[in-house]
């Protein structure tokens, strides 16, 4: 596959994905909005939305985090280092041969 198409296979899914979320998460901001206006109908969403804040504020913290300290420098750094592991560990655990 070329990179091209992988680059605007890639932007597909993430917009497959995305745009539901976004557009779920707009709907029970706009609940938490009707609740903060004193909307009584709304109060069963307040909780749910506040667990959404949380978990987003949390995974948008881990997100800078870890571009903070480095883990998005070299992606293939970490799938060159198990297959060296592997193969050393393979070398390790072949018996010798003997002749």
């Amino acid at each position: 596959m070329t990179p091209h198409r992988t680059h605007w296979l890639t932007w597909l899914f993430a917009a497959l994905v995305l745009i539901p979320t976004i557009l779920g998460f707009g709907n029970k901001f706009l609940d938490l909005w009707l609740v903060m206006q004193g909307d009584e109908e709304g109060a069963f969403a307040a909780t749910p939305i506040v667990n959404y804040l949380l978990a987003t504020a949390g995974f948008f913290c881990l997100l800078l985090w870890s571009a903070f300290q480095g883990a998005f420098h070299d992606l293939d750094q970490p799938s060159r280092t198990m297959f060296d592991n592997e193969q050393r560990l393979d070398q390790r655990s072949t018996p010798p041969t003997s002749a």
